[in-house]
């Protein structure tokens, strides 16, 4: 079975790339116009403030106000929990036209997790006090993760480049570090080379690949 034949999807996978990427930016410009109209229907906290034509509604405005900030947040984390999922799933849709599921699921999955961490910092600097305050504690920990997964991220990182610019492609021979075969898988953390005889899988981690020269054996030469 060819490694080609497991990433080729069908053409009419493509509007849906495009219409979940519409849907999310619906979600987006959504949210903006609720906040937008939750603001200018409750931000006075005097009376002297409101509108002219919120004026009859006065207690009413005032009555909510000091709830607003809570009511805001709830709708952002609620909106934009199904911004993040949507997004996710446009990624995922994108991906799966050029890679494999499991690769397309693994990036979804990472677009998932960083947009719900997001979500999770607005949302407290919403309610803090200070949004400094989030921001510091998100940055201190996502500092602290970022020193303790560096290797994992730099492969990482690298097989993202790997499968968007494609500089080999599956069935290529090539000589990377030393090591020559077949190229037979681009996943996200490793690059896998089959020797020619079939018996053996060679992994080499990504982020090897942009630092090593690459032979590739060019298709009807002659090796002299």
């Amino acid at each position: 079975m060819g490694n080609k034949e497991k990433i080729k999807i069908s053409d009419a996978s493509l509007p849906s790339v495009r219409s979940r990427g519409l849907k999310t930016l619906l979600y987006i410009i959504l949210l903006s116009i609720l906040v937008s109209i939750l603001n200018f229907l409750f931000g006075w906290s005097s009376r002297e403030s409101i509108p002219y034509i919120l004026q009859p509604y006065g207690d009413i405005v005032l009555a909510i106000n000091p709830y607003l900030i809570y009511i805001q947040s709830a709708l952002v984390l609620a909106i934009g929990y199904i911004i993040v999922n949507s997004l996710s799933n446009a990624i995922y849709s994108y991906m799966r036209r050029i890679t494999d599921h499991p690769t397309a699921t693994t990036v979804k999955t990472v677009v998932w997790a960083l947009g719900v961490a997001i979500l999770l910092v607005i949302f407290i600097s919403m309610l803090s006090a200070g949004p400094w305050t989030a921001i510091t504690v998100g940055s201190f920990g996502g500092l602290v993760v970022g020193f303790a997964m560096q290797s994992v991220l730099s492969h990482f990182v690298a097989g993202l480049f790997l499968i968007l610019t494609r500089p080999i492609k599956f069935g290529d021979v090539i000589t990377i570090a030393g090591q020559t075969g077949v190229v037979k898988e681009m996943r996200l953390m490793h690059l896998t080379l089959e020797t020619k005889d079939g018996s053996t899988e060679i992994l080499i981690p990504n982020g090897m690949v942009f630092t090593q020269i690459i032979l590739r054996r060019l298709e009807g030469r002659s090796n002299h």
